[in-house]
């Protein structure tokens, strides 16, 4: 069975797929703090599941791994992870933050170095320029309004769910046409 096959046979999960990825955005639209510490809860769950299982898998496989101490650390971070996540919400949604906005800076300091560097070869390296300016300012931004930058996450996260929802929904419907046609 090749791949056109199997994805048109199941259109409709593709569909709920999408459905899903909308009403997930349009509600971080209307109630994004509300998604926020929905967000975070979630996170907080995977990481104590995480780090639970690793604990776990490291104490039974003491015996005969070399390495079971790393699984452990691996899990109690885990572990510790998820409870500052789960007692102290904000501040895993000020790291996060941080952390988005360290990346963002970083990324548009290495696009103006590159282009700065391309200049001798090619032309409107300038493009390039403001897409790193862009992405610094971004995290500039983030860094100096916290709370506007959790919320400005929250406004991209959702419009990409939406948009990405909107997506898979045509695409599964092109699918559906398509069985309906064989």
């Amino acid at each position: 069975m090749d791949l056109t096959t199997t994805l048109s046979k199941n259109w409709s999960v593709l569909l709920v797929r999408g459905l899903i990825a909308i009403i997930f955005g349009v509600i971080t639209w209307l109630a994004p703090n509300a998604s926020l510490s929905i967000m975070l809860l979630f996170f907080a769950g995977y990481f104590l599941f995480d780090g639970m299982l690793r604990t776990w898998v490291a104490w039974n496989s003491k015996q005969h791994n070399p390495y079971w101490r790393w699984l452990l650390a691996g899990g109690v971070l885990s572990i510790i992870a998820g409870l500052v996540t789960l007692f102290a919400p904000n501040v895993t949604a000020i790291l996060l933050l941080y952390y988005v906005a360290a990346w963002a800076i970083a990324i548009g300091a290495v696009e103006i170095l590159i282009a700065l560097k391309l200049r001798a070869e090619i032309s409107n390296e300038w493009i390039l320029i403001i897409t790193g300016a862009i992405s610094v300012l971004f995290g500039l931004y983030l860094i100096f309004n916290p709370s506007a930058g959790i919320h400005t996450l929250l406004w991209l996260v959702a419009t990409y769910a939406v948009l990405f929802g909107a997506l898979i929904v045509l695409f599964s419907l092109k699918l559906k046409k398509m069985v309906q046609q064989q």
